[in-house]
């Protein structure tokens, strides 16, 4: 015998375990979609699985699966956006229409929803506001009187108004105004705060009907501005203002015409606020319950009690199914802890985001992540892979927006943007020098590079636009200084600036 040094695949080890590390990969990586779509497929192959059947939170009656059979509602309060299953109540013993199945377009509605689910309103809070997200019409208005809402459900008016608050504050801007003035409003300030801005949102407040009928003279002497100004703010308001927030949803969040639903992004978590933090729910996971038949775990326990009684096809067949079985649900269950102990771990350490915004986001990578889970880096990276979460705030976000260390560089480019002086607009250099001075060592290249991303223009173009506001608010004061000489010579009667003719 003499030792030696060698690599040597155990065969116990490796039959067993690879396909079970392989099937929960395969399913780890999976979106919330694609994921029901597999759950789909195996309850249809596999005679050995079902669904385990719950209460429909609204109207008590057992249903399997996302949608309740009964009331035709959804069994998770996640799962608006998810119509791979019809939403309409149908018998149970109505046969399965396969046109039943084709995608339908996502739904405003839906979407407030979901939006509101993910709020932090409860109780009779939670019942004002479906009432209202019901009652807004298809332009994107509410539509019903808040005195009559609040007498409906026995609270104050000051409530309702509070709720539509809530409401209001979802996206897109603008959704749930009782007026026009009141849907720009709400668009207006969902922007970044600037001169234009803020002269826009005083012109909306004051004098509306006058901007729309373009009497920008008169806008101009109420608000003692510049005509050149209400123009600009004019034109402001027509290319980033809806006149319907439909519309709005339609053209920006859905693209222009409306997206069928795997074109819309759909979370995976949800992150909710609770006392003392927030909370992580992973969507769709109380409708994903799955369990063994119970007639054939019986005939799998004979087949291993009584194997001699069995023919060895379907001995073979019955532990097969079972096996296959046990397995999709054990990676189902796993799927699900690995998910939540990630997303549990990543809104710990970033709950200064959550609270405060992206300036406040900590630099985190998904090995730090992973270490302190005790998991492999690579475990991280397909759980979060495709996934999504909603915020509190109601939006839905890419689970990668953790991790995006630039997220705080881009906001405080912004605010020191924001605060230049216009007349002498900041360069690339000095904002990368500012930068530095503030801890945070960014090459200029790279400022660039995030400005770009951000959408604001160079110093260049910055400066010539204030120059450019510059010379319109020189032209108005020339042309108001020329009416006014103009008025001056010919206000006074022509006789008293005549000189009356000399006597002969």
């Amino acid at each position: 015998m003499q030792p030696s040094l060698g690599v040597e695949v155990s065969p116990q080890v490796a039959p067993r375990m690879v396909p079970k590390l392989m099937a929960v990969n395969a399913v780890l990586v999976l979106p919330l979609p694609q994921l029901l779509a597999r759950i789909e497929e195996e309850l249809s192959t596999n005679p050995a699985i079902e669904r385990v059947a719950r209460p429909c939170p609204h109207c008590g009656v057992e249903s399997e699966g996302p949608v309740c059979h009964a009331c035709g509602r959804p069994m998770d309060r996640f799962l608006y956006h998810l119509d791979a299953y019809p939403l309409k109540p149908r018998p149970l013993d109505e046969e399965e229409d396969p046109l039943s199945r084709v995608a339908q377009e996502v739904s405003l509605s839906q979407h407030l929803q979901m939006s509101l689910a993910a709020s932090p309103l409860s109780g009779v809070e939670r019942s004002i506001g479906e009432y209202l997200i019901g009652s807004i019409d298809e332009r994107g208005f509410l539509d019903c009187n808040l005195q009559q809402v609040a007498i409906k459900f026995g609270v104050s008016v000051e409530v309702v108004e509070k709720v539509l608050g809530v409401v209001q504050s979802f996206d897109p801007p603008g959704i749930g105004a009782r007026t026009v003035e009141e849907c720009l409003l709400l668009q207006l300030r969902a922007y970044e705060p600037s001169p234009i801005n803020l002269l826009a949102q005083r012109i909306v407040a004051t004098s509306l009907k006058e901007l729309a009928s373009r009497q920008y003279a008169k806008v101009a002497r109420a608000l003692n501005v510049p005509i050149a100004a209400i123009r600009e703010a004019h034109e402001y308001i027509r290319t980033h203002c809806y006149p319907h927030p439909a519309d709005r949803y339609e053209a920006e969040r859905m693209g222009g015409p409306r997206l069928r639903p795997n074109e819309v992004a759909r979370p995976d978590v949800a992150i909710l606020p609770a006392e003392d933090g927030y909370t992580v729910e992973l969507v769709g996971a109380s409708v994903m319950e799955l369990r063994l038949n119970p007639l054939y775990r019986q005939l799998y326990q004979e087949t291993r009690q009584r194997p001699k009684e069995f023919a060895p096809d379907a001995r073979e067949h019955i532990q097969e199914q079972v096996n296959r079985a046990k397995l999709f649900i054990e990676v189902l269950r796993r799927r699900h802890v690995i998910l939540r102990a990630i997303a549990e771990k990543v809104v710990e350490i970033q709950r200064p985001f959550l609270d405060h915004g992206p300036r406040y986001l900590k630099p985190l990578t998904k090995a730090a992540v992973a270490s302190a889970l005790g998991v492999s880096e690579s475990t991280v990276s397909r759980a979060l892979d495709g996934k999504y979460a909603l915020l509190p705030s109601g939006r839905v976000v890419s689970m990668e927006i953790f991790f995006d260390q630039a997220l705080p560089v881009k906001e405080r480019i912004k605010e020191i943007i924001a605060q230049e002086d216009p007349r002498r607009p900041l360069t690339d250099q000095q904002i990368a020098a500012q930068l530095t001075r503030e801890g945070i060592r960014i090459a200029r290249r790279t400022v660039a590079k995030y400005r770009e991303e951000i959408g604001i223009p160079p110093s260049a173009k910055r400066g010539v636009q204030v120059e450019r506001k510059a010379l319109a608010a020189k032209e108005s004061l020339r042309l108001k200084w020329s009416h006014q000489q103009f008025f001056r010579e010919f206000s006074t009667p022509r006789g008293a600036q005549e000189t009356p003719p000399a006597k002969v």
